[in-house]
């Protein structure tokens, strides 16, 4: 990445302010330029107009939609971007329904920032 690239972007969708902030925070802190959406519908607004954006962080638990579906729609306009599906409930289910598609990982709620960069690096995302 040359010094006048810009530093590309993750996209944080979490509706709890304050888990948003922690994984921004650390998000930040390690590097990367950080989006932020509480919704859905603030997601895929933010997708449109940021074509640097990396990698999603998504919630599963949405006000307006489930992350699941949301990830779908990333999909369906971003084949390729990597997406981090946060949840608090038992990963299992949510493995077996991505299962195969190593673009997509799950990451546990609670999680540490530790956590959150290994699931993107697990996807192929690290800063810089």
């Amino acid at each position: 990445m040359s010094p006048n690239e810009p530093t590309a972007a993750i996209l944080v969708v979490e509706d709890e302010l304050l888990v948003r902030m922690f994984a921004v925070d650390a998000l930040e802190d390690a590097g990367f330029r950080v989006l932020q959406a509480g919704t859905a519908a603030e997601a895929l607004q933010a997708l449109q107009g940021s074509p640097d954006i990396r990698a999603a962080l998504v919630d599963i638990g949405l006000p307006d939609r489930q992350g699941d579906e949301l990830a779908a729609d990333i999909r369906a306009q971003r084949a390729d971007l990597p997406i981090v599906i946060a949840s608090g409930r038992s990963g299992r289910e949510l493995r077996d329904r991505f299962a195969g598609n190593q673009r997509v990982t799950i990451l546990v709620k609670p999680y540490t920032a530790s956590l959150l960069l290994d699931a993107l690096a697990a996807i192929g995302i690290t800063p810089g």
